[in-house]
């Protein structure tokens, strides 16, 4: 018994040994990548490990119930709350992945604030937004959707129209919906006349499209870190 004792207690502090080195090794490889990227988005990362590990089981059992990436997922809450299950936004925007109400009560969330049925909830959305872009190809498929997940399908769907007006790009690809963002506002009423007979934008004027390219990028660049270091620190 006394020695069986002692082993259970010498494994733990290995353990978080073990822990320390690889968080070591991670911070090593954000400092020596730190010309190259953003470094306060991957400290930021870094310190919310042990949120993202709480969590993690949660994030897994969903992507998987949904078929969305959990690596997306993860993401997306490092922006959205920071892993703050009880965040809540201005705008009414609540829990983890920040779901409005009314997004919330389409999904079947009773509960924004309990964090399981806001992660099974904004997976089951992401699920929703990746078919309305089965056409893309994963890359753009992705900023599709995030854009759609933070601006609304609606804006994309506009974006997307103006591409197809202007018929010198593709409207399944990113950079072209991404410039068309831009061009949903009113001083863009020109092109509006000529894509809709209404004149207008169909889900309205955008003046938002700068918060959403931001946050585009910004999931994006978790999301490429979380890949990265994803085995070594998250075991995503």
């Amino acid at each position: 018994m006394a020695i069986g004792y002692r082993r259970s207690v010498v494994s733990k502090p290995m353990i978080r040994k073990r822990t320390f080195f690889f968080i070591l090794i991670t911070l090593a490889l954000i400092l020596v990548l730190g010309a190259f990227i953003n470094l306060h988005l991957d400290l930021r990362l870094l310190a919310l490990t042990p949120k993202i590990l709480k969590y993690k089981p949660l994030i897994q059992k969903y992507a998987v119930k949904e078929d969305v990436d959990s690596r997306l997922i993860c993401a997306l809450i490092v922006q959205e709350s920071g892993f703050d299950e009880k965040a809540q936004s201005a705008v009414g925007a609540q829990g983890l992945t920040q779901l409005m109400p009314t997004t919330a009560k389409e999904l079947g969330v009773k509960d924004p604030l309990d964090a399981e049925q806001n992660i099974a909830g904004a997976a089951r959305y992401l699920h929703i937004l990746y078919h309305a872009f089965s056409k893309s190809t994963s890359e753009h498929r992705h900023r599709l959707v995030l854009a759609s997940y933070n601006g609304g399908l609606g804006r994309v769907r506009d974006a997307q129209d103006i591409v197809r007006h202007q018929q010198h790009a593709n409207p399944l690809l990113w950079e072209p919906v991404r410039a068309a963002l831009r061009q949903l506002t009113k001083q863009d009423a020109p092109i509006h006349k000529e894509v809709w007979e209404s004149g207008a934008p169909p889900h309205g004027y955008f003046n938002g499209f700068n918060e959403t390219l931001n946050y585009v990028d910004r999931v994006m660049h978790y999301y490429g870190r979380i890949c990265l270091y994803g085995e070594v620190l998250f075991f995503l």
